[in-house]
Protein backbone atom coordinates (compact mmCIF):
# COMPACT_ATOMS: atom_id res chain seq x y z
CA UNK A 1 0.00 0.00 0.00
CA UNK A 2 2.87 2.20 0.89
CA UNK A 3 4.60 1.50 -2.70
CA UNK A 4 1.46 2.24 -4.32
CA UNK A 5 0.16 5.59 -2.41
CA UNK A 6 3.45 7.01 -2.48
CA UNK A 7 5.10 6.01 -5.35
CA UNK A 8 2.77 9.16 -6.94
CA UNK A 9 4.64 11.86 -5.67
CA UNK A 10 6.40 12.62 -9.08
CA UNK A 11 8.67 13.57 -10.93
CA UNK A 12 11.22 14.49 -14.33
CA UNK A 13 13.28 16.96 -15.81
CA UNK A 14 19.47 26.21 -28.31
CA UNK A 15 19.29 30.29 -28.48
CA UNK A 16 21.25 32.27 -25.71
CA UNK A 17 19.28 31.57 -22.08
CA UNK A 18 17.10 34.34 -20.69
CA UNK A 19 18.68 36.26 -17.79
CA UNK A 20 17.85 35.60 -14.13
CA UNK A 21 17.75 37.89 -11.60
CA UNK A 22 20.94 39.51 -10.17
CA UNK A 23 22.25 37.93 -7.19
CA UNK A 24 25.66 39.16 -4.96
CA UNK A 25 28.97 38.87 -7.55
CA UNK A 26 30.86 35.63 -7.01
CA UNK A 27 34.52 34.63 -6.14
CA UNK A 28 36.77 32.95 -8.21
CA UNK A 29 34.92 30.34 -9.94
CA UNK A 30 35.91 26.48 -10.12
CA UNK A 31 37.16 24.89 -12.76
CA UNK A 32 34.76 23.82 -15.11
CA UNK A 33 35.14 20.99 -18.18
CA UNK A 34 32.04 21.63 -20.69
CA UNK A 35 31.38 18.96 -22.62
CA UNK A 36 30.65 19.00 -26.25
CA UNK A 37 26.90 17.92 -27.64
CA UNK A 38 26.64 14.59 -28.97
CA UNK A 39 27.20 13.40 -32.09
CA UNK A 40 23.16 12.32 -32.15
CA UNK A 41 21.74 15.73 -31.29
CA UNK A 42 21.01 18.89 -33.51
CA UNK A 43 22.79 21.55 -31.38
CA UNK A 44 20.28 24.13 -32.97
CA UNK A 45 17.35 22.73 -31.07
CA UNK A 46 19.13 21.77 -27.33
CA UNK A 47 18.49 24.54 -25.41
CA UNK A 48 21.01 23.70 -22.75
CA UNK A 49 24.97 22.60 -21.77
CA UNK A 50 26.32 19.99 -19.87
CA UNK A 51 29.64 20.64 -17.46
CA UNK A 52 31.75 18.91 -15.01
CA UNK A 53 32.63 21.41 -12.33
CA UNK A 54 35.24 19.96 -9.89
CA UNK A 55 33.66 16.60 -10.50
CA UNK A 56 30.13 17.41 -9.58
CA UNK A 57 27.96 17.15 -13.10
CA UNK A 58 26.04 20.64 -14.39
CA UNK A 59 23.23 20.61 -16.53
CA UNK A 60 21.83 24.33 -17.25
CA UNK A 61 18.70 23.87 -19.48
CA UNK A 62 16.10 27.26 -20.52
CA UNK A 63 13.65 28.49 -23.07
CA UNK A 64 10.23 26.57 -22.47
CA UNK A 65 9.35 23.56 -20.41
CA UNK A 66 9.40 21.34 -23.77
CA UNK A 67 12.53 23.12 -24.88
CA UNK A 68 14.41 22.38 -21.15
CA UNK A 69 13.33 18.96 -21.09
CA UNK A 70 14.52 18.36 -24.17
CA UNK A 71 18.21 19.62 -23.22
CA UNK A 72 17.62 17.39 -20.19
CA UNK A 73 16.96 13.66 -22.72
CA UNK A 74 18.86 14.42 -24.86
CA UNK A 75 22.45 15.47 -22.99
CA UNK A 76 21.64 12.89 -20.22
CA UNK A 77 19.94 10.16 -22.09
CA UNK A 78 22.48 7.38 -21.36
CA UNK A 79 22.83 8.28 -17.58
CA UNK A 80 18.57 8.60 -17.10
CA UNK A 81 18.65 4.96 -18.75
CA UNK A 82 20.76 3.43 -16.13
CA UNK A 83 19.27 4.89 -13.35
CA UNK A 84 15.86 3.38 -14.83
CA UNK A 85 17.28 -0.10 -15.77
CA UNK A 86 19.88 -0.77 -12.97
CA UNK A 87 18.13 1.54 -9.76
CA UNK A 88 14.16 2.65 -10.15
CA UNK A 89 12.99 -0.52 -11.49
CA UNK A 90 14.62 -2.48 -8.98
CA UNK A 91 12.76 -0.47 -6.69
CA UNK A 92 9.34 -0.06 -8.77
CA UNK A 93 8.86 -3.37 -10.63
CA UNK A 94 7.76 -3.35 -14.65
CA UNK A 95 3.89 -4.36 -13.15
CA UNK A 96 4.08 -1.58 -10.23
CA UNK A 97 4.99 0.62 -12.67
CA UNK A 98 2.85 -0.23 -14.84
CA UNK A 99 -0.34 -0.33 -12.24
CA UNK A 100 0.71 3.17 -10.35
CA UNK A 101 1.54 5.36 -13.75
CA UNK A 102 -2.50 4.09 -15.02
CA UNK A 103 -3.53 5.67 -11.56
CA UNK A 104 -1.12 8.75 -11.98
CA UNK A 105 -2.70 9.56 -15.24
CA UNK A 106 -5.77 9.80 -13.58
CA UNK A 107 -5.80 11.42 -10.77
CA UNK A 108 -2.48 13.28 -10.15
CA UNK A 109 -3.11 17.32 -10.13
CA UNK A 110 0.81 17.59 -12.29
CA UNK A 111 1.34 21.08 -13.56
CA UNK A 112 0.84 21.61 -16.78
CA UNK A 113 4.33 23.04 -17.51
CA UNK A 114 6.22 20.43 -15.79
CA UNK A 115 4.26 17.79 -17.57
CA UNK A 116 5.93 19.43 -20.43
CA UNK A 117 8.98 19.24 -19.18
CA UNK A 118 8.85 15.56 -18.88
CA UNK A 119 6.94 15.27 -22.32
CA UNK A 120 10.21 17.33 -23.82
CA UNK A 121 12.52 14.52 -21.50
CA UNK A 122 11.25 11.90 -23.14
CA UNK A 123 11.03 13.39 -27.23
CA UNK A 124 14.72 14.41 -26.26
CA UNK A 125 16.46 10.70 -25.25
CA UNK A 126 14.21 9.32 -28.66
CA UNK A 127 15.99 12.00 -30.30
CA UNK A 128 19.14 11.25 -28.89
CA UNK A 129 19.25 7.31 -29.57
CA UNK A 130 16.25 6.06 -28.64
CA UNK A 131 14.04 6.06 -24.62
CA UNK A 132 14.00 1.83 -24.95
CA UNK A 133 13.94 0.28 -21.84
CA UNK A 134 15.21 -3.57 -22.02
CA UNK A 135 13.23 -4.63 -18.71
CA UNK A 136 9.92 -2.96 -19.82
CA UNK A 137 10.63 -4.44 -23.74
CA UNK A 138 9.15 -0.98 -24.94
CA UNK A 139 10.39 2.84 -24.49
CA UNK A 140 9.84 4.88 -21.66
CA UNK A 141 6.27 6.62 -21.67
CA UNK A 142 5.61 10.18 -19.70
CA UNK A 143 3.81 8.77 -17.42
CA UNK A 144 6.60 5.73 -16.38
CA UNK A 145 8.87 8.87 -15.96
CA UNK A 146 5.96 10.48 -13.77
CA UNK A 147 6.39 7.44 -11.40
CA UNK A 148 9.87 6.82 -11.52
CA UNK A 149 11.00 9.80 -10.35
CA UNK A 150 9.33 9.62 -7.01
CA UNK A 151 11.48 7.83 -5.45
CA UNK A 152 11.57 10.01 -2.12
CA UNK A 153 8.17 8.39 -1.35
CA UNK A 154 9.04 4.79 -2.04
CA UNK A 155 11.65 4.90 0.31
CA UNK A 156 10.96 5.76 4.51
CA UNK A 157 14.85 6.72 4.97
CA UNK A 158 15.88 9.70 6.56
CA UNK A 159 16.96 13.42 5.92
CA UNK A 160 18.06 16.06 7.97
CA UNK A 161 18.38 19.76 8.01
CA UNK A 162 19.50 22.99 10.35
CA UNK A 163 19.13 26.60 9.84
CA UNK A 164 20.89 28.89 11.65
CA UNK A 165 20.55 32.82 11.47
CA UNK A 166 20.88 36.35 13.06
CA UNK A 167 23.65 35.57 16.67
CA UNK A 168 23.20 31.77 15.63
CA UNK A 169 25.15 32.41 12.20
CA UNK A 170 28.59 33.23 13.30
CA UNK A 171 31.99 33.87 10.79
CA UNK A 172 31.82 34.20 7.66
CA UNK A 173 28.47 34.00 7.84
CA UNK A 174 27.78 37.17 9.67
CA UNK A 175 24.29 36.44 10.75
CA UNK A 176 22.96 36.03 7.00
CA UNK A 177 20.82 32.87 6.94
CA UNK A 178 22.30 29.25 6.08
CA UNK A 179 20.77 25.71 6.54
CA UNK A 180 22.65 22.01 5.80
CA UNK A 181 20.71 19.44 4.45
CA UNK A 182 21.65 15.82 4.47
CA UNK A 183 19.24 13.73 1.65
CA UNK A 184 19.06 10.44 3.21
CA UNK A 185 17.98 8.01 0.21
CA UNK A 186 19.98 5.29 -0.85
CA UNK A 187 23.30 4.32 -1.10
CA UNK A 188 23.05 2.51 -4.81
CA UNK A 189 26.12 3.04 -6.99
CA UNK A 190 23.63 3.82 -9.90
CA UNK A 191 22.36 6.50 -8.09
CA UNK A 192 24.89 7.98 -7.02
CA UNK A 193 26.72 7.78 -10.03
CA UNK A 194 23.99 10.27 -11.75
CA UNK A 195 23.47 12.83 -9.20
CA UNK A 196 23.47 16.13 -10.79
CA UNK A 197 22.78 20.16 -10.42
CA UNK A 198 20.26 21.47 -12.53
CA UNK A 199 19.80 25.02 -13.21
CA UNK A 200 16.62 25.80 -15.07
CA UNK A 201 15.85 29.22 -17.01
CA UNK A 202 12.45 29.48 -17.90
CA UNK A 203 11.51 31.46 -21.20
CA UNK A 204 8.31 32.71 -19.37
CA UNK A 205 9.26 35.54 -17.32
CA UNK A 206 6.25 34.50 -14.46
CA UNK A 207 8.56 31.56 -13.83
CA UNK A 208 11.89 31.87 -11.52
CA UNK A 209 15.06 30.05 -12.41
CA UNK A 210 16.04 27.84 -9.72
CA UNK A 211 18.92 25.19 -8.95
CA UNK A 212 17.82 21.59 -7.95
CA UNK A 213 20.21 18.77 -6.76
CA UNK A 214 19.05 15.52 -8.14
CA UNK A 215 19.23 12.73 -10.71
CA UNK A 216 19.34 12.43 -14.49
CA UNK A 217 16.04 12.88 -14.92
CA UNK A 218 14.51 13.96 -12.07
CA UNK A 219 12.86 17.71 -12.07
CA UNK A 220 11.08 17.72 -9.07
CA UNK A 221 12.39 19.66 -5.91
CA UNK A 222 14.31 17.58 -3.14
CA UNK A 223 16.92 20.43 -2.36
CA UNK A 224 16.03 23.61 -4.56
CA UNK A 225 16.55 27.34 -4.23
CA UNK A 226 15.34 29.99 -6.80
CA UNK A 227 16.82 33.19 -8.18
CA UNK A 228 14.70 35.34 -4.98
CA UNK A 229 16.82 32.98 -2.65
CA UNK A 230 13.87 31.03 -1.43
CA UNK A 231 14.93 27.38 -0.36
CA UNK A 232 12.87 24.35 -0.25
CA UNK A 233 14.00 20.75 0.98
CA UNK A 234 11.79 17.79 1.44
CA UNK A 235 12.21 15.39 3.96
CA UNK A 236 10.06 12.02 4.00
CA UNK A 237 7.52 12.68 7.31
CA UNK A 238 6.85 9.54 9.46
CA UNK A 239 3.57 10.78 10.11
CA UNK A 240 0.07 8.50 10.43
CA UNK A 241 -2.00 11.04 8.37
CA UNK A 242 -1.19 9.48 4.97
CA UNK A 243 -3.98 8.94 2.82
CA UNK A 244 -4.87 5.69 2.34
CA UNK A 245 -6.66 4.25 -0.67
CA UNK A 246 -9.87 6.14 -0.78
CA UNK A 247 -7.52 9.34 -0.88
CA UNK A 248 -5.20 8.02 -3.71
CA UNK A 249 -8.19 7.34 -5.85
CA UNK A 250 -8.67 11.37 -5.70
CA UNK A 251 -6.97 13.99 -7.32
CA UNK A 252 -3.74 14.98 -5.15
CA UNK A 253 -0.68 17.19 -5.75
CA UNK A 254 2.07 15.37 -6.28
CA UNK A 255 4.55 16.90 -3.53
CA UNK A 256 8.38 17.37 -5.62
CA UNK A 257 6.73 18.71 -8.27
CA UNK A 258 4.36 21.11 -5.88
CA UNK A 259 7.21 22.27 -4.59
CA UNK A 260 9.08 22.87 -7.73
CA UNK A 261 5.33 24.79 -9.05
CA UNK A 262 5.75 26.95 -5.86
CA UNK A 263 9.41 28.52 -6.39
CA UNK A 264 8.90 29.03 -9.55
CA UNK A 265 5.69 30.79 -9.41
CA UNK A 266 4.42 34.14 -7.37
CA UNK A 267 1.95 31.57 -6.12
CA UNK A 268 0.47 34.53 -3.65
CA UNK A 269 0.23 37.52 -6.20
CA UNK A 270 2.02 39.86 -4.04
CA UNK A 271 4.14 40.52 -6.50
CA UNK A 272 7.43 39.51 -4.80
CA UNK A 273 8.53 36.17 -4.11
CA UNK A 274 8.73 34.58 -0.42
CA UNK A 275 8.64 31.28 1.77
CA UNK A 276 4.93 32.31 2.38
CA UNK A 277 4.37 31.73 -1.71
CA UNK A 278 5.37 28.22 -0.91
CA UNK A 279 3.28 27.85 2.23
CA UNK A 280 0.38 29.09 -0.06
CA UNK A 281 1.21 26.46 -2.80
CA UNK A 282 0.86 23.88 -0.07
CA UNK A 283 -1.74 24.83 1.91
CA UNK A 284 -3.93 25.22 -1.61
CA UNK A 285 -3.19 21.88 -2.54
CA UNK A 286 -4.70 18.23 -1.88
CA UNK A 287 -2.09 15.35 -0.71
CA UNK A 288 -1.47 11.91 0.28
CA UNK A 289 1.74 11.43 1.86
CA UNK A 290 3.04 12.46 4.70
CA UNK A 291 6.42 15.10 4.43
CA UNK A 292 8.08 17.87 6.01
CA UNK A 293 8.86 20.75 4.06
CA UNK A 294 12.45 23.24 5.69
CA UNK A 295 12.05 26.41 3.51
CA UNK A 296 14.09 29.46 4.21
CA UNK A 297 14.35 32.93 2.32
CA UNK A 298 16.52 35.13 2.62
CA UNK A 299 17.04 37.79 5.95
CA UNK A 300 16.25 40.99 3.54
CA UNK A 301 12.30 39.34 3.22
CA UNK A 302 12.42 38.18 6.79
CA UNK A 303 13.19 41.39 7.93
CA UNK A 304 10.97 43.66 5.74
CA UNK A 305 8.23 41.12 7.01
CA UNK A 306 9.92 41.06 10.66
CA UNK A 307 9.45 37.25 10.45
CA UNK A 308 12.19 34.67 11.36
CA UNK A 309 13.73 33.47 7.92
CA UNK A 310 13.37 29.79 8.62
CA UNK A 311 9.54 27.69 8.59
CA UNK A 312 8.71 24.34 8.53
CA UNK A 313 5.92 22.58 7.44
CA UNK A 314 4.52 19.39 7.82
CA UNK A 315 2.07 18.11 5.33
CA UNK A 316 -0.31 15.42 5.91
CA UNK A 317 -3.74 14.71 4.13
CA UNK A 318 -5.65 16.33 7.00
CA UNK A 319 -3.51 19.91 6.04
CA UNK A 320 -0.29 21.62 6.62
CA UNK A 321 1.05 22.46 9.90
CA UNK A 322 3.69 25.59 10.06
CA UNK A 323 6.36 24.98 12.43
CA UNK A 324 8.16 28.29 13.72
CA UNK A 325 11.51 29.00 15.49
CA UNK A 326 10.24 29.18 19.62
CA UNK A 327 12.43 29.41 23.23
CA UNK A 328 13.66 25.65 23.64
CA UNK A 329 17.06 23.79 23.30
CA UNK A 330 17.39 25.24 20.17
CA UNK A 331 16.25 29.28 20.62
CA UNK A 332 14.70 31.24 18.76
CA UNK A 333 17.42 31.18 15.89
CA UNK A 334 18.09 27.87 14.66
CA UNK A 335 15.29 25.75 13.35
CA UNK A 336 15.94 21.96 12.87
CA UNK A 337 13.85 19.07 10.88
CA UNK A 338 14.58 15.02 10.51
CA UNK A 339 11.49 12.73 9.39
CA UNK A 340 9.48 13.22 12.90
CA UNK A 341 6.29 15.32 13.45
CA UNK A 342 6.97 17.84 16.40
CA UNK A 343 4.13 20.13 15.41
CA UNK A 344 1.33 18.70 13.94
CA UNK A 345 1.38 15.69 16.50
CA UNK A 346 3.51 14.94 19.23
CA UNK A 347 7.43 14.74 18.53
CA UNK A 348 8.27 10.90 18.47
CA UNK A 349 11.86 10.10 19.97
CA UNK A 350 14.73 11.12 17.23
CA UNK A 351 17.94 9.97 17.88
CA UNK A 352 19.27 12.45 15.57
CA UNK A 353 17.10 15.69 16.62
CA UNK A 354 18.26 14.90 20.09
CA UNK A 355 22.10 15.17 18.73
CA UNK A 356 20.91 18.51 16.90
CA UNK A 357 19.48 19.49 20.35
CA UNK A 358 22.91 18.57 22.29
CA UNK A 359 25.07 19.78 19.50
CA UNK A 360 23.50 22.99 19.62
CA UNK A 361 23.70 23.57 23.56
CA UNK A 362 27.67 22.49 23.27
CA UNK A 363 28.20 25.38 20.89
CA UNK A 364 25.94 28.09 22.79
CA UNK A 365 23.15 27.73 19.91
CA UNK A 366 26.30 29.58 17.88
CA UNK A 367 27.60 27.97 14.01
CA UNK A 368 29.66 29.22 11.46
CA UNK A 369 29.96 27.69 8.48
CA UNK A 370 32.58 24.93 9.32
CA UNK A 371 30.81 23.92 12.66
CA UNK A 372 27.28 23.69 10.79
CA UNK A 373 28.74 21.94 8.10
CA UNK A 374 30.14 19.48 10.88
CA UNK A 375 26.94 19.14 12.61
CA UNK A 376 25.32 17.90 8.87
CA UNK A 377 28.06 15.31 8.75
CA UNK A 378 27.88 14.03 11.62
CA UNK A 379 23.89 13.02 11.24
CA UNK A 380 24.62 11.63 7.74
CA UNK A 381 22.65 8.32 7.50
CA UNK A 382 24.54 5.19 5.88
CA UNK A 383 21.54 5.85 2.83
CA UNK A 384 22.97 9.58 2.33
CA UNK A 385 23.16 10.82 -0.85
CA UNK A 386 24.42 14.62 -1.03
CA UNK A 387 25.18 17.34 1.68
CA UNK A 388 24.42 20.72 1.23
CA UNK A 389 24.95 24.28 2.98
CA UNK A 390 22.55 27.01 1.53
CA UNK A 391 22.67 30.84 1.86
CA UNK A 392 20.03 32.09 0.47
CA UNK A 393 21.51 36.00 1.22
CA UNK A 394 23.97 35.36 -1.45
CA UNK A 395 23.04 32.56 -3.42
CA UNK A 396 25.79 30.46 -2.08
CA UNK A 397 25.30 26.51 -2.33
CA UNK A 398 28.44 24.02 -0.59
CA UNK A 399 27.56 20.92 -1.89
CA UNK A 400 29.00 17.31 -1.41
CA UNK A 401 27.76 14.70 -3.76
CA UNK A 402 28.89 10.71 -2.46
CA UNK A 403 30.46 8.49 -4.84
CA UNK A 404 29.95 5.35 -5.26
CA UNK A 405 31.67 3.18 -2.59
CA UNK A 406 32.60 6.76 -0.41
CA UNK A 407 31.77 6.10 3.03
CA UNK A 408 28.48 7.84 4.38
CA UNK A 409 30.86 10.24 6.98
CA UNK A 410 32.98 11.34 4.30
CA UNK A 411 35.48 14.01 5.18
CA UNK A 412 35.52 15.32 1.66
CA UNK A 413 35.77 18.90 0.90
CA UNK A 414 32.44 20.22 -0.19
CA UNK A 415 32.49 22.34 -4.12
CA UNK A 416 31.33 25.67 -3.78
CA UNK A 417 28.27 27.01 -6.38
CA UNK A 418 28.34 30.46 -6.87
CA UNK A 419 25.35 31.93 -8.48
CA UNK A 420 27.05 33.94 -11.12
CA UNK A 421 28.80 31.28 -12.32
CA UNK A 422 25.97 28.57 -12.37
CA UNK A 423 23.69 31.03 -14.38
CA UNK A 424 26.77 32.32 -16.74
CA UNK A 425 25.95 32.48 -20.46
CA UNK A 426 27.16 29.48 -22.63
CA UNK A 427 30.95 30.82 -23.59
CA UNK A 428 31.31 33.44 -21.03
Amino acid sequence: MRLCVLALVVCGCGSPPPTPAPAPAAPAAPSVATAPLARAVDDTKVHGTLAVVDGQTVLRVWGTPRQMGFAHGALLREAIIDVVEHYALDVVPPRTLAATAAILANVAAVPPSLREEVEGIVAGMAHAGGARIAALDRDLAVDDRLVLNAMTDLLSVGCSSVSAWGDAAQGELAGHPAVVRNLDWSADADLLEHQIVLVTMPADASRRPLVSVAFAGYIGCLSCMNDAGVTALFNMGYGDGTAGLAGMLEEFAPANLLVRDALERDVDGDGSHTGLDVERALRDATHVGSWILHVLEPGAIAREHGRAPARILEVESDGVVTRAPADGPLGTELLAATNHLRAKSEPRECSRYDRIEAHARRHDRRFDRDALWQLGRELRLSEVVHTMLVEPDSRRIALWLRQPGERPKSGATPVVHEWSTLFAKPGA
